[in-house]
């Protein structure tokens, strides 16, 4: 198994146990390469100006923007259960950062054809996280149609499938535009007999 998020930091450069500091602070200390640092912060600079304050994870470099679901499965006082669910993750490791698209954001990436190229160099690879799939992920043959082309997806994360790495600036502008229309957007509804985990195209 290759080395996790969580235990491929250089010396010196592991993270605290517990919540993480603010993004822009781990991003100064963490990132040595003064072009991709730039990079981020001017990111994390287009987040906090449209209201998509990246909020802190606990014990690792985790961060993750948020949006609002509707559960129709859940009622409470007549109405339907509202809650966030997080629409993409920012981490760090590996010397550089990454961001990994939820379910939601990911469908949204996949019909941009502009992305192809980029997006078929950013499938992420199973690491054996909590979620107990890493033997199917690792054992299973199984092929998909991206764009037009057949791929196997074996070993690959069924969770969190794509994950940008240090991530160009075609590839932000990309996810900008698809942060803005989430967010404009009516909240994500979640429909009989399904979570937020498995409902829409994929």
């Amino acid at each position: 198994m290759p080395k996790t998020p969580n235990n491929s930091h250089s010396p010196g450069k592991e993270p605290k146990q517990g919540k993480c500091p603010p993004f822009e602070d781990a991003v100064s200390f963490y990132i040595e390469n003064e072009s991709d640092k730039n990079r981020v912060l001017d990111f994390s600079g287009w987040l906090r100006k449209n209201k998509f304050s990246p909020s802190a994870g606990n014990n690792g470099y985790n961060w993750y923007v948020k949006f609002y679901y509707i559960n129709h499965n859940v009622v409470e006082d007549g109405k339907y259960h509202r809650s966030t669910y997080h629409g993409i993750y920012i981490k760090l490791f590996n010397g550089t950062w990454h961001i990994l698209p939820s379910k939601d954001i990911l469908e949204q990436v996949l019909l941009r054809d502009d992305l192809k190229e980029i997006i078929w160099d950013s499938l992420f690879p199973c690491y054996g996280c909590n979620y107990g799939c890493f033997n199917h992920a690792h054992n299973s043959e199984c092929n998909a149609i991206l764009f037009s082309r057949e791929i196997s997806i074996k070993g690959i994360c069924l969770k969190q499938p794509v994950c940008f790495t240090n991530p160009c600036g075609k590839t932000l502008e990309a996810l900008k535009e698809i942060l803005l229309m989430r967010k404009n957007s009516d909240d994500l509804i979640i429909g009989t007999n399904m979570t937020i985990y498995n409902y829409g195209m994929i």
